[in-house]
């Protein structure tokens, strides 16, 4: 091989290669971290446009077995804002920044933004281990038109190619059950008389220290029945 060639393969090395980008996108959190039967875990869905974008519907998909739907709230005023949580394990969202016979709101602007988020409840149910559950985008194949679309200033639809579609998901951590105080030392006196001050109002539990105190595994959390096991397997030890 010539010097020549061998310059011209090194130059071509050293040029930054520039994939191309979709002028939109709309991405879900990824690994929300989160602890069994957490409550209200919020999933935000982000926008990047390079011109203003007047509404959008999506419709997303998660496993119901692990989590529970509460709501989706807006970031931003719309004049219209639905969801559905039917079918089950699916939320169709739609928002409109501006609705006919009604005082105008402009679209909002170009850039990045977070246009609301998803809250969900995680399974108070024992997984054995840590699992990381997706939330992704769903394209119905019954429906005539894209389930995931956002709405331009003239009221024209922006979808695929020119709209990127990135899911997020949850990791649920596996407790470790009996460390009432989450100090790492699980079925410890000082794990009890966390434990008792909680039960007596004295004390509240954080979402990992709840998910911790399980430790029947019955999937009812800080109970009294869990105080009486773990008070039993801490003088068996």
């Amino acid at each position: 091989m010539t010097i020549l060639t061998w310059g011209i393969l090194s130059l071509a090395w050293a040029i930054p290669v520039t994939w191309a980008q979709a002028d939109y996108s709309l991405s879900l959190s990824q690994s929300v971290l989160a602890d069994p039967g957490e409550e209200d875990v919020r999933l935000y869905l982000v926008l990047s446009s390079i011109d203003s974008v007047a509404g959008f519907e999506v419709l997303l998909k998660f496993n119901p077995e692990l989590l529970t739907p509460a709501r989706v709230e807006p970031t931003h005023h719309f004049q219209l804002f639905d969801y559905d949580f039917s079918p089950q394990g699916e939320v169709r969202v739609i928002a409109r920044r501006h609705v006919p016979d009604s005082t105008y709101l402009p679209p909002l602007p170009e850039g990045r933004d977070t246009l609301g988020y998803f809250l969900v409840s995680i399974t108070s149910q024992d997984l054995l281990f840590d699992v990381e559950t997706p939330v992704e985008f769903l394209e119905d194949p019954e429906t005539p038109y894209p389930d995931n679309r956002l709405v331009a200033p003239d009221s024209s639809f922006i979808e695929g190619p020119n709209l990127e579609l990135t899911p997020g998901g949850v990791f649920i951590r596996h407790p470790l059950y009996g460390d009432i105080n989450d100090d790492g030392y699980p079925h410890t006196v000082a794990d009890a008389i966390f434990f008792l001050n909680f039960l007596a109002g004295r004390q509240r539990l954080t979402p990992r220290q709840k998910a911790n105190s399980d430790v029947t595994h019955d999937g009812v959390q800080a109970s009294m029945a869990d105080f009486i096991h773990l008070v039993a397997v801490i003088t068996e030890e």
